[in-house]
């Protein structure tokens, strides 16, 4: 099944589209951002108190970041090399493409989180701001926010899900435990902004659709038309 096939673009776009509608309007309609933050924020004593905590901070903040522009490194490097030597020719066109689409979902997003201007959590009265507390969906309407949707740090994990798609490309069962890392990277740096009180949940998974349908859009652009013969072809099954 390649990537201009009916089924792929349904499992990979329709599906997962489908999949982010219907979240968004339970998180909505049931207000779970505000649930959530207010776990997190009672917990904590009705303060953000592990917002400089060395594991927030220091290890997921700070390192989960540093992290992810290693392994940005990493492919930079492998590219740089599939392109010097004959040998890894066959690996040029996958590895450009994940460099790529990690890259530029990671900017992608921080671009949104600019444009979008809608509050952090720790912006509201409710959690020790200054502003009244609204919904995102009014926030998108407001726009008085420092910008924090969607959450760019949790970008740092989620923008690897394009090496599931990099799997596909080489029909490699290992594209399933690098879409399970990537999904647990961006999970555990999103879960400990929201502790931190500068993301709410539904910022997080507009990140992850935003990483998702660049990275599966690049994807198309790519490796749409007759796979190359030193590739498996796109077979996700």
């Amino acid at each position: 099944m390649t990537a201009n096939h009916p089924r792929f673009f349904y499992i990979h776009a329709v599906y997962p589209f489908a999949l982010l509608v219907v979240l968004s309007a339970a998180i909505h309609f049931f207000d779970i951002d505000r649930l959530v933050a207010d776990y997190f924020y009672g917990l904590q004593g009705h303060s953000w108190a592990w917002k400089g905590s060395w594991l927030a901070e220091r290890v997921l903040h700070q390192g989960g970041r540093s992290l992810s522009l290693l392994i940005a490194l990493v492919v930079f490097m492998a590219m740089l090399l599939a392109y010097a030597r004959a040998s890894f020719r066959r690996h040029q066109k996958p590895l450009l493409y994940l460099f790529c689409a990690a890259g530029g979902s990671s900017l992608l997003v921080s671009i949104l989180k600019a444009l979008l201007a809608v509050s952090c959590p720790w912006e509201f009265a409710r959690y020790g701001g200054q502003l009244p507390y609204h919904s995102v969906i009014e926030q998108l309407m407001l726009r008085n926010g420092a910008g924090c949707f969607p959450a760019a740090h949790a970008s740092a994990g989620y923008a690897w899900v394009a090496v599931y798609f990099v799997g596909c490309i080489y029909a490699s069962r290992w594209r399933w435990v690098g879409l399970a890392m990537a999904l647990l990277f961006g999970l555990a740096l999103g879960v400990a902004q929201q502790i931190r009180g500068a993301h709410f949940i539904s910022h997080d998974l507009w990140t992850l659709a935003v990483c998702w349908f660049y990275c599966l859009g690049l994807c198309l652009y790519m490796f749409s038309k007759q796979p190359e013969r030193s590739y498996a072809g796109l077979l996700c099954h």
